[in-house]
């Protein structure tokens, strides 16, 4: 394993240099300053690209480069550490593989998508914050198997969080401000887990694929529902839903399990469930308006 060092213009290397000549195991560091080369693609598997100090190496785009970041390598792949900032498509593109890491990155004001799973399995993205992302989410998981925690997504243009890939998890990430929903999840079996999730636009968290399960969560003043799930046979449990503009947690598919689940002072009712033959038990409400729950599926239990 080898140490690859990269410095700023203008007597530096590019850290397209760097990794050109990188091989398996190699770590290119990238010291303090502003590099503002063009996208940089990392086509070896298990080479890592870090930032000598977090947040001190800055990827700047100029509002003219596309991306900063595309990785193209089978596996293996970590990005970590940088400033990313004013690029016209998506800041950091996983394109293929498996096991990328995408690390304690700050990604600002990019057209595209902040970051992009595109495909592939068992992906992490953690302490990474994005703002200002113009694409179709501020992090995109169209991959599966992967981990989305502890991440910070704030004023993007669509969803915060997309989970469009199945059995992936959001855990321990804060979503707020966006101008869709917090967390929208699409596919099957994913899990979303202690993550706060207010003042989006849409609603909280939008559920759309079936079997997903949802602990936990802190779901707050958003325009809209608080949770919505639209998918069959989820399990709920221990989440907060409060201050919402509509409703606190709103079912309209069938064969969800709803349990010790806290509802307050949202504007229309705290649960509707409109599906059939689900369950909800041990739930607890305050304040909704105009009551508390609004029952209009079949065969529903509530206890």
């Amino acid at each position: 394993m080898a140490t690859i060092s990269v410095f700023p213009s203008p007597t530096g290397t590019p850290i397209a240099s760097g990794v050109a000549q990188a091989v398996a195991g190699d770590v290119v560091v990238v010291y303090d300053g502003t590099y503002t080369e063009t996208s940089v693609t990392i086509s070896v598997s298990n080479v890592k690209v870090v930032a000598k100090n977090e947040g001190k190496a800055v990827r700047e785009g100029l509002n003219g480069i596309a991306s900063a970041f595309i990785v193209t390598a089978a596996s293996g792949v970590e990005v970590n550490g940088f400033v990313i900032q004013n690029y016209t498509a998506n800041a950091i593109d996983v394109t293929t593989g498996s096991n990328h890491r995408i690390v304690g990155n700050t990604i600002n004001n990019t057209l595209g998508i902040g970051i992009n799973l595109a495909t592939g399995t068992g992906h992490l993205a953690w302490r990474n914050k994005v703002d200002n992302a113009g694409g179709s989410a501020g992090i995109n998981v169209a991959s599966a198997s992967s981990w989305i925690a502890q991440n910070v997504a704030y004023e993007t243009t669509g969803p915060g969080i997309l989970l469009a890939g199945a059995n992936n998890g959001a855990v321990g990430n804060v979503v707020s401000e966006n101008d869709s929903y917090g967390i929208s999840s699409t596919a099957a079996n994913n899990f979303i887990y202690g993550n706060t999730v207010e003042l989006n636009t849409t609603g909280g968290v939008n559920v759309t694929g079936a079997d997903t399960v949802l602990l936990r969560n802190l779901v707050e003043k958003n325009t809209g529902n608080g949770i919505t799930v639209a998918g069959a046979n989820g399990y709920l449990g221990g989440n907060d839903s409060d201050e919402n503009t509509q409703t606190g947690i709103s079912i309209s598919s069938n064969f969800n399990s709803l349990e010790f689940n806290e509802m307050e002072f949202n504007n229309n009712y705290g649960l509707v469930i409109s599906g059939n033959e689900n369950t909800a038990f041990g739930n607890r409400f305050t304040g909704n308006q105009p009551t508390q729950i609004s029952i209009t599926g079949q065969d529903n239990n509530l206890f």
